[in-house]
């Protein structure tokens, strides 16, 4: 048989195969959910299949990450469901409905256009900066998520509170995860908001673990021990973020905490935490005091001039940052921080008071 058709033959045989291991996998598994998403790559790799479909998707050249708050991200269905019958007070968690409170701006109703205008940032994201995941604030679960992380993203592993306002994750598809629950004792008084935890590429030497965090707003600067309830309610969840720090670091996986932390770090990171772990002062040096021995974080933002989402954007600071530890601080020596402001030509739309902040790791 001359080369030429030997070469097709083969090319044939292996896209037969590939399309018959698709088959095979469909046909043993579910519909596959965060769990499954790590059993279908395994699987692949066990057929010898798995770097022919980017299943498996471990990092060769390194990590992207990003975090967006997307401000009230509702499915125009539900939105208006729940400003029909708005409450006066910021609804608890346990709660289902929105807030209507006197002198304050309501909760974004957004036409196609707006969603359409979000999801290219979305694609942006994955296509243009490369990101391989998305810690997600103030979005109403994977429904809503599903408005603008559209083609070649999963969303998953969202907080079960029954307000609107979750965190969760926007995953890039072939990118294998694990879901940990919810880290339920940063809601500290039913009122704030737990947050989410995940693991990607679990299992192997690239495992990663992230937390997806949106603390309590108000308290951006100075001590947390003055006398104002959003300084107290912050101030309870710094050692419950500490908490988390220290296990991943006794456990020895590499980690990030991402979102929105309400509070301008890099004023913070100045300042003691103070003597008494229970009850801090400040957030960065109570996370980042190298007890135990590599309990250590870097900051995205650090030394970042301020880039605004629009040209409305009147805010100097960032609030938005990405933390990681040392581990994989050292796997990453090249690093590229980037915000992705909205794009000129959807000004007027309604799109969020948060862009993305972006912190590109490679080794």
């Amino acid at each position: 048989m001359p080369r030429r058709q030997q070469a097709a033959v083969r090319a044939s045989l292996k896209h037969t195969a590939l399309s018959l291991a698709t088959a095979l996998v469909a046909w043993l598994s579910p519909p596959i959910t965060h769990v499954d998403n790590v059993a279908h790559a395994g699987l692949l790799d066990k057929l010898g299949w798995g770097s022919a479909f980017g299943s498996t998707g471990e990092p060769t050249s390194g990590l992207t990450l990003a975090t967006w708050n997307l401000e009230w991200l509702m499915t125009p269905t539900e939105h208006a469901r729940l400003s029909a019958s708005c409450e006066r007070q910021q609804p608890r968690s346990d709660e289902r409905a929105l807030p209507c409170t006197p002198g304050r701006k309501p909760p974004p109703a957004r036409t196609p256009a707006d969603f359409d205008a979000l999801a290219r940032s979305a694609q942006a994201l994955r296509n243009s900066q490369g990101v391989d995941v998305v810690a997600l604030q103030e979005v109403d679960g994977p429904e809503a998520a599903r408005q603008v992380f559209r083609q070649g993203w999963k969303v998953d592993c969202f907080t079960r509170r029954a307000h609107p306002q979750k965190v969760g994750f926007a995953i890039r598809e072939g990118v294998p995860h694990r879901c940990h629950g919810d880290l339920q004792a940063l809601d500290v008084d039913g009122g704030t908001r737990a947050g989410a935890d995940i693991s990607l590429w679990p299992g192997t030497p690239h495992e990663v673990r992230l937390l997806a965090v949106h603390l309590k707003s108000g308290c951006f600067t100075g001590k947390l021990d003055r006398s104002f309830a959003p300084c107290a309610r912050l101030r309870q969840q710094v050692p419950v973020v500490e908490a988390w720090v220290d296990q991943r670091v006794r456990d020895g996986v590499a980690f990030a905490i991402l979102g929105d932390f309400n509070r301008h770090l890099d004023k913070d990171a100045r300042h003691p935490a103070g003597p008494d772990e229970a009850a801090p002062l400040n957030l960065m040096q109570a996370w980042s005091d190298d007890a135990p021995r590599g309990a250590e974080l870097l900051r995205a933002t650090e030394g970042q001039r301020y880039v605004g989402c629009d040209a409305d954007d009147r805010h100097s600071q960032y609030i938005d940052d990405i933390l990681i530890d040392r581990k994989l601080a050292d796997r990453n020596k090249n690093r590229r921080f980037a915000r992705l402001p909205f794009d000129a030509g959807d000004t007027g739309r309604t799109l969020s008071d948060h862009c993305p902040v972006i912190w590109s790791l490679k080794p």
